[in-house]
């Protein structure tokens, strides 16, 4: 894996970065409560769509921590 450099990050409000993990923290709590109405249905069929939105949950997630972590605040 390749280090990313200074200038490759990506300069990011306070706010900004502030919604973004907000939103991300928000999309793994929800995750957690699929995740457990999941384990209530009980149609095999109900039980994959909705396991798939749990995975777009995640994914989305993820890609927000990913974007959180190339980025630096920027001060002024």
């Amino acid at each position: 894996m390749t280090q990313k450099l200074e200038t490759d990050l990506y300069e990011i409000s306070i706010r900004f970065y502030c919604a973004l993990l907000e939103k991300s923290l928000r999309l793994e709590a929800q995750v957690r409560r699929d995740e457990l109405f999941a384990a209530s249905l009980e149609h095999a069929g109900h039980r994959r769509r909705h396991h798939r939105l749990i995975q777009a949950q995640r994914d989305d997630a993820r890609r927000i921590r990913d974007f959180l972590a190339d980025s630096r605040i920027r001060i002024r």
